[in-house]
């Protein structure tokens, strides 16, 4: 079967219509990644006849099956990056960039030099900062192989695993030496959440889940930092974990806690300064 562009976008945006909010946005950059060329592309020559049609209909298919078009494509947008992702490494977030701005004032008032992260994923918080601040040293963990491995391939590509070293660990329990500041977006949904398919049916569940209540690891990524006298820790959390993580670090006791919220107005993440 052959079909011309105008064509091949009006069966796609058809066929995604149930599984995109944006038909016709995710047909085009569908159609752009198939033929290895911008979208402006496929409206200056709508009439050209599309090549291997055969192929360009699977990943339709792959996105109206909910698959993330990140996935498909295997590479994700994030601040002036292009990161590559796969499955089993969680999809960056947008709001995942409130974070790091967050960490980078920090890390600029107080002159910070060395940070962990926990749950490094594709590497995005990591190689976020360590662009920002050449003279920054991060260690960076995960207790899953294969965001180790992607992330690895997204420090090469930006040169900066002489800034970043990578570590099989379950949250800090293999970083030894002094750091200054935690951060982390770690698992914080309950167990019995409902997701979206895209996201429950695809991404890797150990980055998604944080147990039966859902903030069971951020309590105790909140008491590792604690005890081994770090002194910033900040991360991202449910929308609803507001008021038990403040009675939590009200009870263990801290310095000062901040929480802050997204662009849709919803609380997202805290920032604590220990004693």
């Amino acid at each position: 079967m052959k079909k011309s562009i105008k064509e091949a976008l009006s069966w796609a945006k058809e066929r995604l219509s149930e599984a995109c909010e944006r038909p016709m946005f995710e047909a085009e950059l569908l159609l752009s990644y198939h033929l290895e060329k911008d979208r402006i592309y496929l409206f200056m020559q709508e009439n050209e006849e599309i090549s291997d049609f055969g192929s360009f209909v699977k990943l339709v298919e792959r996105r109206a099956n909910y698959e993330p078009y990140e996935y498909i494509t295997g590479k994700v947008s994030f601040y002036d990056m292009h990161l590559a992702v796969e499955p089993g490494v969680l999809i960056p977030r947008p709001e995942t960039e409130i974070l790091i701005d967050l960490v980078a004032n920090i890390i600029k008032k107080e002159n910070i030099t060395k940070i962990a992260e926990i749950g490094v994923g594709s590497g995005a918080i990591s190689i976020m900062l360590a662009r920002m601040f050449s003279h920054l040293n991060i260690i960076a963990t995960d207790i899953c192989d294969t965001p180790l491995k992607v992330a690895q391939k997204n420090m090469e590509t930006f040169g900066l695993t002489g800034q970043i070293e990578l570590r099989k660990s379950n949250l800090i329990d293999k970083v030894s030496e002094p750091v200054e500041l935690v951060v982390s977006n770690p698992p914080y949904i309950a167990e019995d959440c409902l997701l979206a398919s895209n996201v429950i049916d695809y991404e890797p569940k150990e980055a998604l889940f944080g147990g039966r209540v859902g903030d069971e690891l951020l309590i105790q990524i909140i008491l590792d930092v604690k005890s081994r006298g770090i002194r910033w820790l900040c991360c991202e959390m449910g929308y609803d974990q507001k008021v038990p993580i403040s009675e939590f670090v009200n009870e263990v006791g801290v310095q000062s806690i901040e929480f802050y919220q997204d662009l849709a107005g919803f609380d997202r993440g805290f920032v604590i300064e220990f004693t």
